[in-house]
């Protein structure tokens, strides 16, 4: 798979980052929300949205590709033209197509491959197809494009006077268009109108080699959802899965997906979702071990203490697993912050930190304290 390039974050327009409109994503550009522990966004839903900054800050811990901003129908529109930068060099005829349109603003898309360029005009919701030989799609709402910073072109965000008559060349939204079988942002944002659907994102593979576990995975949150799902609707789900997996996983067969989850399905032996609520039920109410309050954490780290004995003492003799967000999230604390409480725990032999995680795999831990 290609590698995204890194965003250049202090070269993105001021317009965009002003607005907090924005997303992370990975994988086959699956959007996810910044403020949230591997939790799916969608281009329709506000509340999934973060500020510029938390992009930035949840691109930065690991575990994403990159970022995107959504559009919502406001007047801020986007193009993006595919496959027309060879060797680093835009084909020509995309550059006059951009200069038709009226861009300032003109930026490398994470492939490396293709142009993309904001600015304000009215709707198409949706248009695509070829003009001059290069592939371009407009997008004005219910999208996100992938942001960059990759500046070919610092000029500014403006009004697109060429916008509507390049819309009107494509002929607006095709059935073809709208028949595609490929992942699209739009299929996920269809697939995130039901709980299952945002199952199916944040368990798609990123990478090759991750199929088997990613079918564990979902195979555990739909456990968590529906432990009495019935084998039919459960064969539907991964059939979507499998479908929208595909450009990650290759050629496999539904049959070899399909029964690799039956595998993982029955192996689950703690279902995602209802269990950590379980074990963490009335945890505030319990009492510190003896002498942490000695320590002077202060009421948000006391509590995190807490959550800790109980995810020890349920995962016991294993360690168990807690992210900076997740445990930010569990006390009501930025992430960043939740790190340094988690660091001072293991410095003052609290915790005993088993592995470090990466990107998405949280950090394993034991509760050595009452050992002490």
């Amino acid at each position: 798979m290609t590698v995204a390039i890194r965003p250049q974050f202090d070269a993105v327009p001021l317009e965009l980052s002003r607005r907090s409109r924005w997303v992370v994503w990975k994988g086959p550009k699956v959007p996810y929300c910044a403020t949230a522990i591997n939790s799916a966004a969608s281009v329709t839903d506000p509340s999934t949205w973060a500020s510029f900054p938390q992009a930035q800050a949840a691109y930065e811990e690991g575990g994403y590709s990159g970022v995107g901003f959504v559009l919502n129908g406001d007047g801020l529109v986007g193009i993006d033209l595919d496959g027309c930068v060879h060797g680093g060099r835009p084909e020509p005829a995309a550059l006059a197509l951009l200069e038709r349109i009226g861009c300032g603003y003109v930026e490398v898309s994470p492939s490396g491959t293709g142009l993309r360029s904001f600015g304000y005009a009215g709707a198409p919701t949706r248009c695509k197809g070829r003009v001059d030989g290069i592939s371009v799609e407009l997008y004005a709402t219910a999208r996100y494009l992938t942001v960059t910073g990759r500046v070919l072109q610092s000029g500014p965000l403006s009004a697109l006077p060429g916008f509507q008559s390049v819309a009107n060349v494509l002929g607006g939204p095709t059935e073809e268009n709208r028949g595609e079988q490929r992942i699209t942002e739009d299929d996920l944002s269809h697939l995130l109108s039901s709980s299952v659907g945002a199952v199916i994102q944040h368990t798609l593979p990123a990478t090759e080699g991750q199929r088997n576990k990613s079918l564990f995975a979902l195979a555990r949150h739909l456990k968590g959802l529906s432990p009495a799902a019935k084998r039919d609707d459960l064969r539907q789900i991964v059939a979507d899965w499998h479908r929208l997996a595909l450009p990650v996983i290759g050629t496999e067969e539904f049959s070899t997906s399909w029964a690799d989850f039956m595998r993982g399905w029955d192996k689950v032996r703690m279902p995602f979702g209802s269990t950590i609520e379980q074990i963490l039920d009335g945890v505030a109410a319990d009492p510190l071990p003896p002498g942490v309050a000695a320590l002077g954490y202060g009421e948000k780290a006391n509590l995190l203490v807490k959550i800790c004995r109980r995810l020890a003492d349920h995962h016991a003799p294993e360690p168990f697993f807690i992210g900076a967000r997740q445990a930010g999230e569990l006390i009501d604390m930025h992430f960043t912050d939740a790190s340094k409480v988690l660091y001072a725990l293991v410095t003052d032999d609290v915790l005993e930190l088993v592995k470090r995680g990466a990107g998405k795999v949280a950090s394993r831990y034991r509760f050595v304290w009452d050992e002490c």
